[in-house]
């Protein structure tokens, strides 16, 4: 199981108390994240890290991670610290925004959020149109809580053959400009769902709350497109955009892979306790792993040192299975693992519509020992319950295919795992630190 430790602390003893007080009442939202090391020049390639990406229909992105803050709410959401919304700027020469973006208050400001550019020519089927009027989604001049001022809510009516892929937020009770803001070609846009929470008022009757979206369809076959925008539960009319192109341009090819994981690399960390370490596949293979075949477990196979005369197929039919080597002195070796040996395997894959890109990196374990029970002081094993042969573990960085920047890794634990958000994680040098316990 991976898991992952986040946070660090500095303190300067030359700070006035007057600063240190003020520090402490400010809120995380309050410092834009940065990732430890600018990003550096990649090597040349055909779209990766570009700018700008072209969707097909008409239809070219961009990604800005810079914000204006139009309103902010000091209560509840996350961690009961409220949330703070923002529209991107500035917005390149020719692009439009699509909607605005928020995020709780209990996490540095780390968002983006896609602004459009239309480049048809066309004005009456163009990828892009203005809204020709607005809905107010909420007010919060009734709702009894910490603010700052007031915030409205404002969903764009887009004209017909149009969609809506975000909200508007404003300080004002003033409907906001039909040049604000554009809708999308429907045929540009996919389904979406809420992803994560970004505030919920508790003193709101209606149970007002607001999430951010991801394309329902997710893979790396699909086409979906995460805009970065949100919306709330009960308004179903939002959308993401859409891939048509099928554009893969933007994947960073070998020589900017290659670059990337020198970049972003994690460090990874062993408990001192771990017995059972991880090696190489070919190690394993050299030192006796067994294929095994059902109806005829009495003659087993050594597997050759390339896997050459391992089944093909790609699926599992419960046909074959591996194991460890039958003399005991060699089992127990290989359980143990050859940490000199180990290697990470790459799995390189396209993700919301070619937009990012999704680095998996696997860590091969010969052995995986049982697993263990903590009873308050004491760690029992359960003898072997949980053990296994070949225990594969690992994690995937996403990277963004605009400007090559890391935005979040995913940790696998047992049969599942979560997304932390860059900003949430701990650097060393400029690559994030993991670490790992699976005690056996």
């Amino acid at each position: 199981m991976w898991n992952r430790l986040s946070g660090s602390f500095n303190a300067s003893a030359k700070k006035k108390t007057r600063d240190v007080v003020m520090k402490s009442n400010a809120l995380p939202v309050e410092t834009s994240f940065k990732l430890p090391s600018p990003l550096p020049t990649w090597p040349p390639g055909e779209g990766f890290a570009s700018g700008v990406i072209d969707l097909g229909g008409g239809l070219q992105v961009r990604q800005i991670s810079t914000f204006n803050k139009i309103w902010t709410v000091q209560q509840g959401g996350p961690d009961d610290k409220g949330a703070s919304f923002f529209e991107p700027f500035p917005i390149p020469e020719g692009f439009s925004m699509l909607g605005c973006y928020g995020q709780p208050n209990s996490r540095q400001l780390s968002g983006w959020v896609l602004v459009g550019k239309d480049y048809t020519d066309d004005a009456s089927n163009g990828a892009l149109k203005k809204p020709v009027d607005y809905t107010l989604v909420l007010s919060s001049e009734s709702l009894n809580i910490k603010k700052e001022g007031n915030g409205y809510f404002w969903l764009p009516v887009p004209p017909d053959g149009y969609r809506a892929v975000g909200l508007i937020i404003t300080n004002s009770p003033e409907k906001p400009s039909a040049d604000r803001v554009r809708c999308v070609r429907t045929d540009l846009t996919d389904e979406c769902q809420t992803e994560s929470l970004i505030w919920a008022s508790s003193n709101d009757s209606t149970g007002t709350n607001f999430s951010s979206l991801r394309p329902s369809n997710r893979g790396k076959q699909a086409m979906g497109v995460k805009v970065g925008t949100f919306a709330s539960q009960n308004l179903a009319s939002i959308v993401c955009l859409k891939n048509i192109k099928s554009n893969l341009s933007p994947m960073p090819n070998q020589t900017q892979i290659k670059a990337l994981m020198q970049t972003y690399s994690p460090l990874i960390y062993m408990h001192p306790d771990e017995k059972y370490l991880p090696s190489s596949v070919t190690w394993y293979f050299t030192n006796g792993a067994l294929l095994y075949k059902k109806g005829e477990e009495s003659s087993p196979v050594k597997i050759e040192p390339t896997g050459s005369n391992l089944p093909q197929g790609g699926s599992n039919d419960g046909t074959y299975w591996l194991d460890l080597p039958l003399d005991k002195k060699a089992k127990e070796s290989v359980k143990k693992g050859d940490l000199q040996s180990s290697q990470v395997y790459l799995h390189v894959k396209p993700m919301l519509g070619g937009t990012f890109t999704d680095i998996v990196i696997w860590v091969f374990y010969p052995f995986n020992g049982p697993g263990r029970a903590k009873v308050k002081f004491f760690n029992v094993s359960l003898g072997k319950i949980g053990q296994h042969i070949g225990d594969w573990e690992h994690l995937t960085l996403r990277v963004s295919n605009f400007n090559g920047e890391l935005k979040s890794i995913y940790f696998s634990q047992h049969s599942g795992g979560t997304w932390v958000d860059a900003s949430q994680l701990e650097f060393q040098t400029g690559n994030p630190n993991t670490y790992y316990y699976d005690l056996g």
